[in-house]
């Protein structure tokens, strides 16, 4: 069964995306989401039911759009930039929650998992990194 996506939940998602890429976990409230897809704030937790939901969402999406780029580097530099500065700063500033968000979405791709990790850890430490 194929689940269809409401205007209201593709509007919040969207928002959740820009808020939580500028703002991070602890710094987005769900007010903010809401106030941004111009719902009510009842309308965000119908959809996602909590913000830690809603964050997975938005972690999966940055992490679809960051690996694509990096696989076939057909990207805006800027929107790479954006969402390759969300993981860094999430991985620093939220490390338990953003790793669980990693297993969850990704359960039976350690590999993967442990690419990822390394390669943001390898950002993070660069001397010459600028973002």
């Amino acid at each position: 069964m194929i689940k269809r996506i409401s205007k209201a939940e593709d509007k919040i998602l969207h928002s959740a995306y820009k808020i939580f890429l500028l703002f991070g976990y602890h710094g987005t409230t769900l007010q903010q989401i809401a106030m941004e897809a111009g719902v009510n704030k009842s309308a965000v937790h119908y959809y996602f039911r909590s913000k830690e939901r809603l964050y997975i969402k938005v972690v999966k999406k940055v992490l679809d759009h960051t690996l694509d780029a990096k696989v076939n580097n057909n990207t805006n530099r800027k929107g790479f930039e954006k969402t390759t500065w969300f993981l860094i700063t999430e991985l620093y500033n939220n490390k338990s929650l953003f790793e669980r968000t990693l297993k969850e979405l990704y359960p039976d791709r350690d590999d993967k998992l442990t690419s990822l990790m390394k390669w943001l850890e390898s950002i993070i430490h660069s001397p010459l990194t600028v973002i």
